[in-house]
């Protein structure tokens, strides 16, 4: 793959994240929605990014990217999602055939994502269904994005109710005190995006 070119601005971007890692500050740019005025070949482009992605993910192991950002580097988990986007994170999180380090990969890489909308019925689906290992790297993950300030436009922005009723599914069945601050956690940065009601949230 060719080098992608010299951007001052997402450089200075990618080490504040390094520099802030209790943030986590969002940054990979969403795949496949060119702008309305981009045209047919940009369109095409996006497209054919896209299936590209989906065909790679079960492949996800034998990729550099996907390799340098499993030890959980902040700089190499933030170039991974600009890489694939949150649509190629949730496609290896999807795939049955996906190593359990690249969906642990994905899900952390998520958390880098300006719109992370497109991987989170995936990252939801582990909170309530996942191991206790993979449910909670994907509360985690939900504490991260929750809060920032939501894009223009998000790609699948009902996701973020669907995921506040899987965090409130699982509050009705764990017990773990750690466990539940976080999803309680995760249930009120959801509900300060509006897409859930605060008086189903548990106070501990």
């Amino acid at each position: 793959m060719p080098p992608k070119p010299h951007r001052p601005g997402r450089k200075r971007w990618r080490w504040g994240i390094v520099l802030g890692l209790v943030c986590l500050g969002g940054g990979c740019r969403r795949r496949g929605a060119p702008s309305a005025d981009a045209g047919p070949a940009a369109s095409a482009s996006a497209s054919a990014s896209v299936g590209a992605g989906a065909a790679s993910a079960a492949a996800a192991s034998s990729e550099t990217p996907w390799l340098l950002a499993r030890d959980g580097d902040p700089l190499e988990l933030a170039r991974l999602c600009d890489a694939v986007g949150a649509t190629g994170l949730a496609d290896v999180l999807e795939d049955a055939s996906a190593s359990p380090d690249d969906r642990s990969t994905a899900l952390r890489a998520l958390a880098f994502a300006e719109d992370p909308t497109p991987g989170l019925d995936a990252a939801c689906r582990l909170v309530a269904a996942g191991s206790v290992e993979s449910s909670t790297l994907a509360l985690q993950t939900l504490v991260q994005v929750a809060p920032r300030r939501k894009p223009i436009e998000e790609v699948e922005g009902g996701a973020w109710r669907r995921c506040g009723e899987a965090v409130l599914a699982l509050l009705d069945k764990t017990h773990d005190p750690t466990r539940r601050a976080l999803a309680i956690r995760a249930a009120r940065a959801i509900a300060e995006r509006d897409a859930l009601d605060p008086k189903r949230i548990p106070e501990r």
